[in-house]
């Protein structure tokens, strides 16, 4: 045990037998040898079965653990197969796996045959880590953890469990990682929020389509069209529409006719990395449209952007 998380880490650690953990069921101390685990200047519950245990009574057991004793609990496991540590990694519960595997989040480490990795850096934001971040902003969210995050946002855990990755390389402060597994945390007010997730956010735009055509309806107005809606800015003389990749493939919208740069198109079609509908569903959110339109230079498009802002976000 300790010399294959030392030689994996090449790092020293202590682990000291506890005996019995007189705070938990019997069942519990009867079917677990109890450790603590000193690693990376953090202690540690280091929890080994007796027996072999099923993945959903494991899920069961350390969330009692945790809940019990107060502590970051991680699970040392001898008999373990692919489905189930694809399950712990995606429901973020530590473990070791005796000579093959050491995954312990709070750490920010995925470790495995002898070979140690950290949390994948990430330089850009992807456009799913974005929309969960504005739309947790919008929502005021507080202290989700990653399946719950994925319920909210309508993705798989693992997908979730990336975007949180992301959260954690980056170092957006919205993430509790207190002795506990990864939290999403509200920062404070919605302004707050905006002001601490800013500098980390991208346009969601992806390409534009400036079509000759101007009966294209796409369900989501966006850009100056849907600033129009939540302002009192008039339009161009042409709508413009935001869709994702799917939907502009189903219109075959990169066989449409296009106008060159420079003369006013039927209406232009924004194809944007993620969507949140807002206003009934009639436009793109107000936080996007913002990315869209912040480098404008009419003073017009930036004073609707602040009254969009004052009206419909904070």
């Amino acid at each position: 045990m300790k010399e294959f998380i030392e030689r994996t880490l090449q790092q020293k650690v202590e682990i000291n037998h506890c005996g019995k953990m007189k705070m938990l069921p019997l069942i519990l101390q009867n079917s677990y040898e109890f450790y603590q685990l000193q690693i990376l200047g953090q202690s540690f519950i280091l929890a080994e079965p007796k027996e072999n245990i099923s993945l959903v009574s494991l899920r069961k057991h350390h969330k009692q653990m945790e809940q019990l004793t107060g502590k970051y609990c991680v699970l040392y496991l001898e008999h373990l197969n692919y489905y189930s540590i694809n399950k712990l990694i995606e429901e973020g519960i530590p473990f070791i796996w005796k000579n093959h595997q050491i995954y312990i989040p709070a750490l920010g480490l995925l470790l495995k045959q002898y070979e140690s990795r950290d949390i994948k850096p990430c330089y850009k934001i992807s456009f799913l880590t974005q929309k969960f971040l504005l739309s947790a902003l919008y929502g005021e969210w507080n202290d989700l953890s990653v399946t719950e995050a994925a319920e909210k946002i309508g993705v798989s855990k693992m997908s979730i469990t990336r975007s949180f990755d992301e959260i954690e390389s980056l170092r957006i402060p919205v993430l509790d990682q207190s002795n506990k597994r990864r939290r999403y945390i509200k920062i404070g007010s919605k302004k707050e929020i905006w002001d601490s997730i800013r500098p980390f956010l991208r346009t969601p735009l992806l390409k534009e389509y400036h079509l000759e055509k101007s009966d294209m309806s796409f369900p989501l107005k966006s850009g100056i069209s849907g600033l129009a809606v939540m302002s009192m800015l008039e339009d161009n003389s042409y709508v413009t529409y935001a869709a994702m990749k799917r939907e502009i493939n189903a219109k075959d919208i990169n066989k449409e006719k296009q106008v060159p740069l420079g003369e006013d198109p039927g209406c232009i079609v924004q194809e944007v990395g993620y969507c949140i509908p807002c206003c009934c569903e009639q436009t793109l959110d107000p936080l996007s449209i913002y990315l869209l339109l912040e480098k404008s230079e009419d003073p017009r498009v930036q004073i609707a952007l602040d009254r969009m802002l004052e009206n419909y976000v904070w």
